[in-house]
């Protein structure tokens, strides 16, 4: 079992609150099957990734040619409370689409405007495939054209189906409802979006359904965390309603909500572990996204 806690941080300045970023806390242990023992610990539960945009480039007359340069980069980070081997693949999946993500148009009528939108690597591109051999001219394509293209619910939206892709995999065996819950793996994406200039959280937990066949598979919905709420993977049922409580209290007076979790997340470790469960461990990771930086707080 993992314990991992992400929200929105802000500075507290006279009356008011300013923004400062999103703060996820981890600890960091790897259980026994049983959840009772620590067998390892220093395991990270919280990664920095990013999204890549690659646009366009165009042959002298207008045809399409290749992709060869990055229009612009987008750090964010994700983290995982569960099956370490799940979270692996779905991490990889994450990586694998999110670093190929590329600058295309949405099918059109030949004499409509061009309607920009940027494709997954494994999504229909029509400059890559298009009906008709087409040329475009000097006025398209340009780097103005994309300034609004990226949004943080899209980015959310691409991880939610690297989610779901790897989750796939899993639809080819038939799954007992044990298998489903020994996958089972909380994941939460934190995003700089530059067109609303705020920070988002979104947050996917592993849901189950049967298909016509009867087969049950997994698959995930992003949510989008509200700015006044909190998010805790893992051990739900034991922390969550008091880690909403604590993150009220320090928007209420004033404190700064990433110290009051992490102390809040050391407690949690001390309670455990004081019952004799070594399911959450120390070393506590820390880090926060801060636009387009990533740190880790010691």
């Amino acid at each position: 079992m993992s314990l991992v806690i992400a929200g929105y941080d802000y500075e507290m300045l006279w009356d008011s609150k300013m923004d400062d970023g999103i703060f996820a806390i981890a600890d960091s242990a790897i259980t026994s099957h049983q959840g009772g023992r620590t067998i390892l610990n220093g395991f990270r539960k919280v990664y920095e990734l990013e999204a890549k945009i690659w646009k366009p480039n165009f042959t002298p007359d207008g045809y399409f040619r290749n992709y060869l340069d990055i229009y612009s980069i987008h750090p964010f980070i994700v983290g995982f409370a569960g099956s370490t081997l799940t979270a692996q693949h779905i991490l990889n999946s994450i990586t694998g689409h999110l670093k190929k993500l590329r600058i295309s148009y949405v099918d059109r009528e030949m004499q409509a405007p061009i309607k920009y939108n940027i494709v997954l690597p494994c999504e229909k591109n029509l400059l890559i495939s298009p009906p008709i051999p087409t040329s475009y001219d000097e006025t398209t394509f340009l780097d103005s054209d994309y300034e609004n293209l990226v949004t943080g619910e899209l980015i959310a939206e691409f991880v939610e189906h690297s989610v779901n892709h790897a989750l796939k995999s899993a639809s080819s065996y038939k799954l007992s409802m044990k298998e489903f819950q020994s996958m089972y793996t909380d994941i939460f994406c934190g995003v700089w979006c530059p067109q609303k200039r705020q920070h988002e959280i979104y947050i996917y937990r592993m849901k189950s359904k049967r298909n016509e066949e009867g087969t049950l598979y997994a698959y995930t919905e992003k949510v989008y965390l509200n700015q006044n709420e909190i998010a805790v993977l893992g051990m739900r049922k034991d922390f969550e309603k008091e880690a909403q409580s604590i993150y009220d209290k320090a928007l209420k007076e004033e404190e700064k909500p990433s110290r009051i979790a992490y102390n809040f997340l050391n407690a949690c470790i001390d309670k455990v572990q004081d019952s004799g469960s070594k399911e959450i461990d120390r070393p506590i990771s820390f880090r926060k996204l801060d636009k387009y930086k990533i740190k880790k707080i010691k």
